[in-house]
């Protein structure tokens, strides 16, 4: 998609615009279409940077967090134009992190995992322990089919995992509700990353449609 650029600014921004010597009938109507392109160009912004986030803090492992991340279309509801990121919903989970029943880290994440109760907790039929499972083959796979010494904490963890049983997801699953998931900020620093980016394109976007309008 192309984005919106000072250049296409310079020719109509060259001259002087005396609003008062236009009969009104001349005007044409107002598109928005820049606005549009703008928050396409917004919306893109936004999510590589969420992205970029989500690789350097090394939380990506099937990579379905990262392929959710897309920008809706565009809804116009009369002089109101808007755009959605979908993303997928435990999005916040990785984000804000969800505090540990026991540690209660990090204390100032609005999500907690519940103390568990007499029976225990993580049955093997969680979605939690289904997920940890196939990370656990996924991560172990990677393990043996990389060569050399390890470089990065991930390979080093995945140099570890021996074990993708059921059983082991259970004890996996046990000791992250016990400690907590950290967070990322991933998602928030994204919305301020991106905030001085917004701000300039649909800056020039209005400018850009109204000298079109005219």
């Amino acid at each position: 998609m192309k984005s919106i650029s000072q250049a296409q600014l310079n020719p109509n921004l060259s001259r002087l615009i005396d609003l008062n010597s236009y009969d009104p009938a001349a005007y044409t109507e107002f598109k928005g279409d820049a606005v549009m392109t703008a928050l396409y160009n917004i919306a893109a912004e936004f999510i590589k940077n969420a992205s970029n986030n989500l690789q350097q803090v090394d939380r990506i492992s099937t990579g379905a967090l990262l392929d959710s991340i897309n920008p809706s279309e565009i809804t116009i509801m009369g002089k109101t134009y808007s755009i959605s990121i979908n993303v997928n919903d435990y999005y916040k989970f990785i984000d804000k992190g969800v505090k540990g029943w026991k540690s209660g880290s990090p204390s100032d994440s609005p999500y907690a995992f519940k103390q568990p109760g007499k029976r225990g907790e993580a049955p093997k039929s969680s979605k939690m322990v289904s997920a940890i499972r196939q990370w656990l083959i996924k991560e172990g796979l990677k393990a043996t089919t990389s060569t050399g010494k390890s470089i990065t904490k991930r390979e080093s963890k995945r140099k570890s995992i021996t074990d993708a049983s059921t059983k082991a997801a259970i004890v996996v699953a046990q000791s992250i509700k016990k400690k907590g998931l950290d967070k990322t900020n991933f998602w928030t620093k994204a919305g301020q990353q991106t905030t001085n980016y917004a701000e300039k394109e649909i800056g020039i976007a209005l400018q850009i449609d109204i000298i079109n309008s005219l």
